[in-house]
């Protein structure tokens, strides 16, 4: 990734994560943002909210995402990125406040997939996939191998994870800690769909290690 590759800034701090759990099955199986009591991904979702109570919306069950997805990478145009497919919602809102994270799902051609930098921003690599995150935002990058006759045309695209989270009234200030935690939250979604696509190469099969390549 180029864009990411550039960054010659040394490393400011690594973030090792256990082993995450991906909540209940089942849900899972339904919805691609089902997640159990007491998994890692519910504790991120609540500090990123800075809630203890969230909804979750699923515009799309698995399988309808995984088809569509599919579908996308097949009519994309030389150079562009393909159609996202908004896959759901984690959401609070009360009469003071509200914030949500939605997730969406798409591909980038391998050639020209930089992650966009900004100067708030702070950008990743671990396990071959690389990624930015900021006050606004998570992008992620990672290389699916997809089986069958899609095979060839997913080892020249990346499939492109995008996350967007806002803030009523104001937005505030993410510090490191909680770019860390809006990666850490792409990574384990985006790991969701990679299982469900059956990307060939397992991408994301290990834990996520946070690791910045530069902070702002």
């Amino acid at each position: 990734m180029k864009t990411l590759g550039r960054s010659t800034a040394a490393l400011v701090c690594v973030l090792s994560l256990a082993s995450c759990t991906s909540g209940d099955s089942e849900a899972e199986a339904a919805n691609p943002c089902g997640i159990s009591t007491s998994s890692e991904e519910e504790a991120l979702v609540r500090g990123i909210l800075a809630t203890e109570d969230f909804e979750t919306k699923a515009y799309k069950s698995t399988s309808a995402l995984v088809d569509k997805t599919k579908w996308a990478v097949q009519r994309m145009r030389p150079g562009k990125d393909s159609y996202f497919n908004a896959a759901c919602r984690y959401e609070m809102d009360d009469r003071q406040r509200g914030a949500y994270a939605i997730f969406s799902f798409g591909w980038s051609p391998r050639a020209t997939s930089d992650v966009p930098v900004s100067p708030s921003s702070a950008s990743y690599a671990w396990n071959g996939a690389g990624g930015v995150a900021s006050d606004s935002g998570a992008t992620l990058l990672v290389q699916c191998d997809l089986p069958g006759e899609l095979g060839a045309q997913s080892r020249n695209v990346r499939l492109s994870a995008d996350a967007m989270f806002s803030f009523r009234p104001s937005r505030p200030v993410a510090d490191q800690a909680a770019k860390d935690q809006r990666m850490t939250l792409t990574y384990l979604m985006t790991r969701r769909v990679t299982e469900a696509l059956g990307c060939e190469n397992k991408p994301l099969a290990k834990a996520p290690v946070v690791k910045p390549l530069s902070t702002p």
